[in-house]
């Protein structure tokens, strides 16, 4: 499944359907399943920094440029939205 997220634009829609894709990609879920799972890492500083390297982790094995800028930009927001929930 192609990613929606454009690295030159942000998108909040894109954003939150990609990071249930690559939930989805790396623990072999369904999108309904990834979604429960997101929300569950979501939740707490220790599932927030399981799911960036999570998203690391595909980023490291894509191996399609244009889906790894995809992938990179996805986790560039996750960490600055993971950055601020911190604060």
């Amino acid at each position: 499944m192609r990613l929606h997220s454009d690295p030159a634009r942000f998108s909040i829609t894109a954003f939150l359907a990609d990071q249930v894709a690559l939930v989805a990609r790396h623990e072999r879920l369904s999108p309904g399943a990834a979604l429960l799972r997101l929300r569950e890492l979501s939740q707490d500083q220790r599932g927030r920094r399981s799911l960036l390297a999570m998203v690391a982790a595909v980023e490291r094995q894509e191996t399609d440029p244009v889906e790894a800028g995809k992938i990179a930009a996805v986790r560039r927001e996750m960490a600055a939205w993971m950055e601020a929930a911190a604060e």
